[in-house]
């Protein structure tokens, strides 16, 4: 299983960045569930503006990310909170997700139906509830999962640990957002729910005898 964690970081250097420590907790939880998991920092390539999969501008270097979001069953975004909402990194990903949206709408199928969602949110003040909203809806619109308790946090107010992994509240949160992603996604995956899902018509979705639920496989 793979997962890939998109870092939406504003700071220059990694090392400096409390988006990144947070984020090497959870990719190293993930690893001990077996998962492979691939780091983007965002910072590191240029998004150029739009909402089609090519927005036609020749600097853009976002195609890589796509072949990241193709080949993984777990999406993480991973922000630092910036005048109560995520990084402008994270937003000009969003925007650019758009083009699996008209992928959907024209052809009914979505590779984003297979994948689950979760997100790493560092504030130095409350209110990541705004961000997480906000990431959970573009997610489940897109067509991710977001199983529960999916995010993790970590307020870096002054006066307070230095280190997340000092955080008993944030380390409970990361060993359980890894959990629930990994075990959500291994069962989307080894039942092929998001495919089924798809296969079905739309108000064709209920108990008729003719429905493809009936034959799907019981647990």
């Amino acid at each position: 299983m793979r997962a890939t964690i998109f870092i939406g970081s504003l700071k220059r250097e990694i090392e400096d960045s409390n988006t990144v420590r947070l984020t090497a907790l959870v990719k190293s939880e993930l690893e001990d569930y077996g998962v492979e998991v691939k780091l983007r920092y965002l910072r590191s390539r240029r998004i150029a503006p739009g909402v089609e999969f090519d927005p036609g501008d020749s600097w853009d270097q976002a195609g890589e990310y796509y072949e990241d979001i193709h080949d993984s069953e777990i999406i993480i975004f991973a922000t630092p909170t910036w005048w109560g909402i995520q990084s402008s990194l994270v937003a000009a990903l969003q925007e650019r997700f758009s083009g699996y949206d008209d992928e959907y709408i024209s052809t009914g199928k979505s590779p984003l139906y297979n994948k689950v969602f979760g997100c790493i949110i560092t504030a130095s003040n409350d209110g990541f509830q705004h961000i997480q909203g906000n990431l959970y809806s573009f997610a489940v619109n897109m067509g991710m999962t977001v199983p529960p308790e999916a995010s993790a946090t970590w307020g870096t107010v002054v006066g307070s640990e230095k280190n997340p992994v000092d955080n008993a509240e944030t380390m409970n949160q990361v060993k359980n957002m890894s959990r629930n992603l990994y075990l959500w996604a291994r069962t989307i995956n080894e039942l092929k729910l998001g495919s089924l899902a798809l296969e079905i018509k739309p108000g064709r979705v209920g108990r008729d005898v003719d429905d493809m639920l009936r034959s799907s496989p019981k647990q």
